[in-house]
């Protein structure tokens, strides 16, 4: 089971410029979006003098493969509040990730209130976690993307909202074998990015009638806003929604909670669906895994 440290850190290797190898811990049918977006992320947190991400919009230009990867980071606008970076990730010379990454002093001044209501949810003790539930009430399904959180469903299958727009998934997650990273505020928002990234497609699958033809939905765009930070708690609270899913395109979104009821994240998915009977486009993998939600690149 990967370390989402170690997995994800990179390496100087000039001026802009860093280095990476992919770990196939974090394999659902190609690396998981969010684990790919983590490198980067920590790419810019490497390069920039500033404490701590505002922003990260992110594409997936294609699957990577688990190997060395380069990448680059550029410096756009910088001040001594904020710096805008971009972040370009290749390997073997093909484009695999695009993304712009927002910087911020850790001292900014400004006022700060909770402008949002959590959730409700009970304490993550005590409540079955998702392998449990599925042994014993979903006849056994495999949860590939879920398989590098602890995580304990406050409501998941068995409550499909009746209005557009409520949520379909809730629950609290903690990454494992390591939760947290409090000497690393980069490295600690890459939770919240991984998150964001693995809840949207469950989510529309859940929203979707049961006569919608199969498919698979790999990430073409992130979006991710970091508010806050709760590094030193282990579960995560996160919730999810639905928000389209039509031309062949879906999408959805997710909001991360600290334990105290503090918004840390919200971000938004935009998937290119791809139906199991559909042939094969040249240049592509095949959709073999209902987890594919996760790969990096359309």
């Amino acid at each position: 089971m990967g370390d989402l440290a170690i997995d994800s850190a990179v390496t100087p290797v000039g001026e802009g410029r860093y280095a990476a190898t992919l770990s196939e811990e974090w394999n659902v049918w190609g690396p998981i979006g969010g684990y790919l977006a983590s490198v980067a992320l920590r790419a810019a947190g490497a390069e920039t003098r500033l404490t701590r991400p505002a922003s990260m919009n992110c594409q997936f230009l294609s699957t990577a493969r688990f190997e060395h990867v380069d990448v680059a980071v550029e410096r756009l606008r910088a001040s001594r509040r904020a710096e805008a970076l971009r972040v370009s990730m290749s390997q073997h010379g093909r484009a695999v990730l695009h993304a712009t990454v927002w910087a911020v002093a850790g001292d900014l001044a400004g006022p700060c209130q909770r402008l949002a209501t959590p959730p409700q949810a009970p304490p993550p003790h005590g409540l079955p976690t998702i392998e449990e539930r599925a042994a014993t009430e979903w006849g056994g399904i495999a949860l590939p993307h879920l398989a590098h959180c602890d995580t304990r469903p406050v409501f998941w299958l068995e409550a499909v909202p009746e209005r557009y727009g409520e949520p379909n998934q809730r629950g609290w997650v903690r990454l494992r074998p390591r939760a947290t990273f409090p000497e690393d505020p980069w490295l600690d928002a890459c939770r919240s990015l991984i998150h964001v990234d693995i809840t949207p497609f469950p989510c529309v699958m859940l929203a979707s009638p049961n006569d919608v033809e199969p498919f698979v939905a790999p990430t073409m765009d992130l979006q991710v806003i970091f508010h806050d930070a709760a590094p030193e708690s282990e579960w995560l609270l996160v919730e999810g929604h639905a928000s389209a899913l039509s031309h062949g395109l879906a999408a959805g979104r997710a909001a991360v909670w600290s334990p105290d009821g503090r918004l840390l994240a919200t971000g938004a998915q935009q998937m290119l669906c791809r139906l199991f009977s559909a042939p094969e486009q040249a240049g592509e993998p095949a959709a073999t895994s209902a987890g594919a939600e996760a790969g990096g690149g359309p």
